[in-house]
Order: C-alpha cells, then structure tokens, then sequence
C-alpha cells in the first residue's frame, strides 16, 4: 500500500518549507514555541486544558485526516487518537517560527511518523498556524502547504 506522501510532489513541500525557514526565527522564541509543543505531548487532559483555551479548535489541512475538525479537550484528545491510528509512532517537532501578530503564529516543523500499516517512516515538513486566546492556545490549524499557512496570517513565503 503505498504512503501517503507518495501521492504528492514531496520536493515541492520541502522547497516550501526551506523558503519559509529563511525568514523564521530560532532563537529564544522558538525555544518558548518548543517547551509548549513539550507540554502538547503529554496524554493527560488536565494537563492540556492547563494551554488550551476552552473552545480550542484544531483544524486538519494536511494530506493526513484532511478536512477534519477538533474541538476542546476532548477534540485534542480524540485528535491524537486518530493519529494514533494512522502511525505508530508520531512527533512533531518545532524548528521555526514566523510571528503574524502577539497572538497569532506559524510554526514550521518536521512531522516524524512510522506508519502504522507498513510501517515505512516518513520525515516530512508541516506547519501549524496557531492563535491564542487569554494566554491560551485557541485554535491549531495543520497544513502540509506550507504556503497557504502562511498566507492564512499574511506571512507570504
């Protein structure tokens, strides 16, 4: 069965990608992005209604759950379920950021997966377009078009 990924031009997410790093930061504020994508991996929902805001959202515009929609804790919750059905393993990992305003961003990242069925591992670029509400994370929106992320926030590539 072939990847996902096999079904797009995956040269073109990466010239995307290294575009937007050009202009992303890496220094103390990707550090503060990294300690709050630390906390996102814990499986607690008390833990993750400590930063997420109460209506949080989490909108899928990825090749993966395309068009899915999260909501609240429980939608975080149910959100790392069903990635957790699509591979084995999975950790996004923070390695830029492009700030639109004080409450709203993009981090640029590499998705590391395994596969569930296969098992193939993939390392792929992603971007997350996130807005915060009262000091909390209130909506996450996943792209794989790391330009339409940014777009999104007026942030062009």
């Amino acid at each position: 069965m072939p990847t996902v990924y096999e079904k797009v031009d995956v040269e073109a997410l990466e010239r995307q990608f290294n575009a937007a790093m050009e202009e992303a930061e890496k220094g103390t504020a990707l550090e503060a992005i990294q300690r709050l994508y630390n906390e996102f991996e814990g499986d607690s929902p008390d833990a993750i209604a400590a930063i997420v805001h109460s209506e949080l959202r989490v909108e899928m515009r990825s090749l993966f759950l395309e068009g899915k929609s999260y909501k609240g804790v429980r939608g975080y919750m149910n959100w790392r379920r069903d990635l957790g059905k699509l591979f084995s393993s999975h950790a996004f990992r923070p390695v830029g950021v492009r700030f639109a305003a004080r409450d709203r961003w993009v981090v640029l990242g590499r998705l590391h997966v395994t596969e569930a069925e296969g098992g193939a591992e993939l390392d792929v670029p992603l971007a997350h377009a996130v807005e915060q509400r009262e000091k909390k994370v209130a909506r996450i929106t996943v792209y794989s078009d790391i330009g339409e992320a940014l777009e999104a926030f007026g942030l062009y590539a």
